[in-house]
């Protein structure tokens, strides 16, 4: 048995004694799938090696993963975070921090890149302290249609509409050849 294997028996055995089994059992999974690829990517001797470029480099092997298995993974993480007496959290999924070139600043700007217009127009929105019923005053839609556009619904919301919104929150349209991203500055 690996080492690793060893020292991540000893803090889920009780674990997955208490609450709820199958979640509880679901996470450790996730948690030893990540621990065997980082194993095979640079090979793991102790849980207490592990830091925030292994969990980076996990998310940049698996771009490409869901939103909902991304959220479940990162639980898990943040579980063995805490089993591990990490003060931090470790770092979150589907999200990128690029350079921004044009900038006059001298400390440059930095823009964090979304896959999706939900959570890049909610986390711009958050960032700024901005309430929905404010945008929704700001961009001249519905408060309705705000709370469906952050939750990935959609519907029959007219690009114009989505563009006043990314307008009104200072997001920048990248697109790519692979698919669409929006980046907020920050």
């Amino acid at each position: 048995m690996r080492t690793w294997a060893k020292e991540l028996e000893s803090y889920t055995h009780d674990y997955v004694r208490r609450g709820g089994k199958k979640n509880r059992l679901k996470q450790v999974s996730l948690i030893v799938n990540f621990l065997e690829f980082t194993d095979a990517q640079e090979g793991l001797t102790s849980l207490h090696r592990l830091g925030k470029r292994h969990i980076i480099n996990f998310w940049k092997a698996h771009r490409e993963m869901p939103e909902k298995s991304a959220y479940d993974h990162w639980l898990g993480f943040c579980q063995l975070w805490s089993w591990l007496g990490k003060s931090e959290k470790p770092p979150r999924p589907h999200k990128m921090i690029i350079e921004d070139s044009t900038s006059d600043d001298v400390g440059q700007q930095t823009a964090i890149c979304f896959t999706e217009f939900s959570s890049a127009i909610k986390s711009a929105r958050e960032a700024k302290g901005m309430p929905a019923l404010k945008l929704a005053n700001l961009s001249g839609c519905d408060p309705i249609i705000i709370d469906e556009i952050e939750s990935g619904q959609y519907g029959s919301v007219s690009i114009s509409v989505i563009q006043g919104i990314l307008k009104v929150l200072n997001i920048n349209l990248i697109i790519k050849n692979a698919g669409l991203e929006a980046s907020t500055n920050s």
